[in-house]
């Protein structure tokens, strides 16, 4: 208990010195004043908050994400993200050094073993950085720079973008456009133009994938906002997945070199992005036979449609016995061809709610 009233106080003068040096000096620039140890040049953290695909809480991990990267930079260090609710070893990693900061809800509890060793910063809308008890040089700038960034617009725009409402179910009711889909819109259009493609298509593909949660991780160990795997992003010399222009960015470039591939077989604009999306999903190869197949069945191999309407038949003993050039064998494809119509489904709806 006298480790928690000892926190309470320092945040409390901490509050209070800010508060006073403002009222005498006028406006001034915390931030740019915030130092680290001597010889520090890094800060790993942990962001210790669930927030899945489906949360109605806002975009926790792109929030904390986005604070911590902020101190970082004011502190003049680079920061380093461990990873993203790992509950079980962020406690240890904490207290061994392996990381310098843990983000979590303050409603939840520090682990009983661990609580001695470890302390909060103040407070912000719901959540605190933990840091170890010893490192009073990384708490003391923390609650500095907290208690100043609080107080500012930058502040509260950072609040209102990860945790605004971005419902379109109203501006679809009434005929309007609504300004925004996501807390990534700039990252978005900015790579769509790379793509030459509607800025709202590439979101629909970042909303199937993750629901815009950067912290989505599945279990083939696909990673971010667009699932991209780690040896797909090193092939376009991207490694940290986690950061969402990065993640966002390595995402475009793949379905870039996907497109290319279809436009030049020939294929219609239409089609170009039905199989790329597909490709996408599946892999280039799996696609590569379902056109193959398509075409041994003789139909036309050149829509989408045509070729998702004959997918099935990869399922079925009596279509595989002569079928050697299939690569991967049997291919169900149900997802593939249910992925393909739901990111069209959803760029539909975002043509008809978003300004382009």
């Amino acid at each position: 208990m006298g480790r928690v009233w000892r926190t309470a106080a320092a945040i409390i003068a901490v509050f209070i010195l800010g508060n006073c040096l403002r009222i005498w000096e006028g406006p001034r620039n915390f931030i740019a004043q915030t130092t680290l140890s001597p010889g520090r040049d890094s800060l790993i953290s942990s962001i210790n908050i669930h927030s899945g695909m489906y949360t109605s809480k806002g975009f926790l991990t792109g929030f904390q994400y986005t604070m911590l990267t902020a101190f970082a930079d004011t502190a003049g260090v680079r920061m380093v993200f461990s990873g993203v609710y790992e509950k079980r070893d962020c406690w240890p990693m904490l207290l061994d050094s392996t990381i310098d900061a843990v983000a979590v809800d303050i409603s939840d509890s520090i682990p009983h073993d661990y609580a001695d060793g470890i302390v909060l910063s103040m407070p912000f809308h719901g959540f605190a950085w933990a840091v170890r008890e010893s490192d009073h040089s990384l708490l003391y700038q923390m609650n500095m720079w907290l208690g100043y960034t609080v107080h500012t617009e930058w502040f509260r725009e950072m609040e209102h973008r990860f945790f605004r409402s971005y419902g379109l179910k109203p501006y679809l009711e009434s005929g309007t456009f609504a300004d925004r889909i996501s807390p990534y819109d700039e990252i978005i259009k900015a790579q769509s133009r790379m793509l030459g493609w509607d800025w709202r298509l590439l979101a629909a593909v970042v909303f199937k994938e993750s629901r815009f949660s950067m912290g989505a991780y599945s279990r083939r160990g696909a990673t971010g906002l667009m699932q991209v795997m780690g040896s797909t992003a090193a092939a376009y010399g991207i490694t940290d997945l986690f950061n969402p222009e990065e993640n966002i960015k390595a995402g475009a470039m793949h379905l870039r070199q996907i497109q290319e591939r279809y436009r030049k077989m020939g294929l219609d604009s239409v089609n170009v992005v039905k199989f790329t999306l597909a490709a996408y999903n599946a892999g280039e190869s799996r696609i590569e036979d379902c056109i193959n197949f398509t075409l041994d069945q003789g139909r036309d191999f050149t829509d989408w449609n045509v070729v998702a309407a004959t997918i099935p038949l990869m399922s079925e003993d009596e279509y595989l016995e002569d079928a050697d050039y299939l690569k991967h064998g049997r291919f169900r494809g149900g997802e593939t061809v249910k992925y393909v119509q739901d990111v069209l489904s959803k760029y539909d709806e975002y043509r008809d709610s978003v300004a382009e």
